[in-house]
């Protein structure tokens, strides 16, 4: 089964927030995909899946019970 993607653009407008911090968030511990460093490199890839971002936005950023992000 493939996962849908989202563009970092699309998901920072959904969590109404700018790019550049959706990828900071990212990097630490936002759970909607994941931020790729290759080494040796300095920029960064983002992996974003349709289902995270959903789940995320769903459950207003808490997971594991009443722990928040």
């Amino acid at each position: 089964m493939k996962m849908e993607r989202v563009s970092t653009r699309k998901a920072a407008g959904e969590l109404c927030m700018d790019v550049v911090s959706l990828q900071h968030l990212m990097r630490q511990r936002l759970p909607i995909g994941i931020a790729v460093k290759k080494e040796g490199k300095s920029r960064w890839t983002y992996y974003i899946y349709r289902n995270l971002l959903e789940q995320y936005k769903e459950t207003g950023g808490q997971i594991h019970g009443n722990e928040e992000i």
